[in-house]
């Protein structure tokens, strides 16, 4: 079976994405940015694939990429403890 270009694109592009990880933890802004583009590129890719089922599971992947960016930047905003709070 042959693979349309926009459905080579969508891969190479989350393959792309995918390769730029941050380094370091997973608490830090750069990896909450990185989830997002992989969000992005997983949506694209929800666009162009063959089956009903794939699709879904990406959509799913891209939303759980967005809640786990969503997550970290809102651990990251939160004050800091007060002095004596544990």
């Amino acid at each position: 079976m042959d693979i349309s270009p926009e459905l080579r694109a969508a891969l190479q592009k989350l393959r792309a994405v995918r390769s730029e990880k941050p380094p370091g933890e997973r608490s830090t802004e750069a990896f909450a940015a990185w989830r997002e583009k992989i969000a992005e590129a997983l949506d694209v890719l929800a666009l162009v694939l063959i089956f009903a089922s794939d699709r879904d599971k990406a959509v799913v992947e891209a939303k759980a990429a967005r809640a786990e960016a969503a997550h970290i930047r809102r651990e990251l905003n939160k004050p800091p403890p007060s002095i004596g709070e544990p």
